[in-house]
């Protein structure tokens, strides 16, 4: 492993690590021992108007968890509420603003191939089918602090904390999955020739988030691990939000352990 990628890493207190708190990491919030507290509204470029979906709240938690530095973010904005992508991303650029480097990206998703639901999984690719992309405007190049909006995206979720991650799942003793995410619009589940589709170009997980935040994240250069709680299998006719949540609050503890070992990993 390259060793200034992990020297990087490394979370401070000048370079904290970022959280996204997606379904099954929310009770996560509970844990931080908190410095400072920041409203969503003090947020540039969040919207005043959002109000939290089931699961999430709109305050950021400065602290440490277990002794790590971090930021965390215990709800989001999605596509599907009628925000644009750079209001869906301004949780990332307020991370970098505040120093961190490397950031988590919490959320559900849909197996598209059999992986069973309640197993936790970590990102390796993403495919953008949502039809936005952050840096589509004058305003997200701005934003994001570039000359150009032509950020590379091959290796966008890190294979280091990614290996953190798997080393975690080994030592505890659970299931860890990987593979692609494919992040859609919503907020309708998806149909199953939309399953059909997306098995065939190799994803494996589907979800309404994510793939706008990780194109805003290796923007601004920081690190990213994808960690995904498989609630329901796609395409099915029975598929409901309550259900989400019902599968997140039975694997919550699985993914809380697995964040929490890979924030212990990377400040050894």
């Amino acid at each position: 492993m390259d060793e200034k990628l992990v020297e990087f890493c490394k979370p401070s207190m000048e370079h904290p690590v970022a959280i996204v708190l997606g379904s099954g990491l929310g009770a996560l919030a509970d844990r931080v021992r908190v410095v400072r507290r920041i409203p969503y509204a003090d947020i540039d470029g969040f919207p005043d108007e959002a109000i939290p979906v089931a699961g999430h709240r709109y305050e950021v938690l400065v602290g440490s968890l277990d002794g790590v530095p971090v930021v965390v973010y215990p709800g989001r904005v999605h596509l599907y509420q009628g925000y644009n992508a750079l209001q869906v991303t301004s949780l990332v650029r307020h991370a970098h603003k505040l120093g961190c480097r490397s950031i988590m990206l919490g959320c559900a998703s849909g197996a598209v191939r059999d992986v069973k639901p309640g197993t936790v999984g970590v990102i390796t690719d993403q495919i953008n089918l949502t039809g936005h992309n952050p840096l589509d405007n004058a305003e997200g190049v701005a934003a994001a602090g570039l000359d150009e909006p032509f950020v590379p995206m091959a290796g966008a979720y890190s294979a280091y904390l990614r290996d953190l991650a798997k080393d975690t799942a080994s030592e505890a003793g659970f299931e860890l999955a990987e593979g692609v995410y494919a992040g859609m619009l919503g907020p309708s589940y998806e149909t199953q020739a939309e399953i059909a589709m997306l098995a065939g170009f190799g994803v494996d997980y589907v979800g309404m988030s994510t793939v706008c935040e990780t194109i805003m994240a290796r923007a601004l250069g920081m690190e990213v691990l994808g960690v995904t709680l498989v609630t329901n299998q796609a395409g099915r006719p029975d598929n409901s939000h309550e259900m989400v949540l019902e599968v997140a609050e039975r694997a919550a503890e699985t993914m809380r352990a697995i964040v929490l070992g890979v924030l212990k990993r990377m400040a050894q």
